[in-house]
């Protein structure tokens, strides 16, 4: 996504942290991977082009529409170049709307592609540990799939880039890198051996005015009240209910929603 800015920047300081002479393996860093939303700074494609949001296309197509060309190009890329003992790492943030907590996880997919990735997440050392559902569209689904080794992170997004979410992105990219024997000289993560968790979506059940009633991280139970939309003269127009307990990974911060927005991400206790 062109307007989520903190994994680009943590890859270019690691880049620069790097000794060739040292390494044994390869650092690639894909670090603009949508270079029509970049250049327009949103999460899809400038509309000039197509409008469409990498993430949501993949597998893509060759003889597509552009963003659907690109994301059979990036696609063919991670195939020719992630073998079995490797490590694809898809850094991602919340939206211009939706801050997330910072979380790295793997996707909740069968198959021979799924210890390693797992290890990996264990060891990236990002405060929460997420089993990803599996979905139709993103890279990391798409890979996982096909038996790739793939893990994906998520930190706060909002169209920044704060200094606080660069330095962990940084620590975990150092943090893969030294577990995975790339750079042995740099000091060895501890594995987190907690219960990876699953997620829920929360979409707006109506369009109007998200007054939210709780934050980024905050505990909740389930059936409790966390948001209510409201028209513009301040009547209700529906509650949202969180369906479980958990706490709350991803929050929108931006009132005004339309109906099936996504308002919140609750982590499963």
């Amino acid at each position: 996504h062109g307007n989520e800015y903190e994994g680009m920047e943590a890859a270019r300081h690691v880049i620069a942290e790097l000794d060739p002479a040292t390494m044994s393996g390869a650092f690639v860093a894909v670090l603009t991977a949508n270079p029509f939303a970049y250049a327009s700074r949103t999460r899809e494609t400038s509309i000039a082009v197509d409008g469409l949001n990498l993430a949501r296309v993949f597998p893509g197509a060759p003889d597509g529409a552009p963003t659907h060309q690109l994301a059979a190009a990036l696609l063919a890329l991670v195939e020719r170049t992630v073998g079995p003992e490797d490590l694809l790492l898809d850094l991602h943030s919340g939206t211009a709307e939706v801050a997330f907590a910072t979380m790295v996880g793997y996707r909740s997919v069968e198959g021979a592609g799924r210890g390693r990735p797992e290890e990996a997440a264990r060891h990236m050392g990002l405060p929460l540990l997420w089993e990803i559902p599996d979905a139709p569209g993103p890279l990391n689904a798409e890979t996982a799939r096909r038996g790739i080794p793939t893990i994906g992170a998520e930190t706060t997004g909002r169209a920044g880039c704060r200094a606080e979410d660069v330095a962990r992105y940084r620590q975990g990219l150092r943090n893969l890198l030294a577990w995975m024997g790339i750079c042995p000289g740099w000091p060895m993560p501890v594995r987190d051996d907690r219960k990876a968790q699953t997620t829920v979506d929360l979409l707006a059940p109506t369009t109007g005015f998200l007054r939210v009633e709780t934050e980024l991280l905050a505990p909740v139970a389930e059936g409790e009240r966390i948001g209510i939309v409201l028209d513009p003269f301040g009547n209700p127009l529906a509650e949202v209910h969180s369906p479980v307990g958990g706490a709350i990974w991803a929050v929108r911060e931006t009132p005004y929603v339309d109906a099936g927005d996504l308002i919140f991400m609750i982590g499963v206790a």
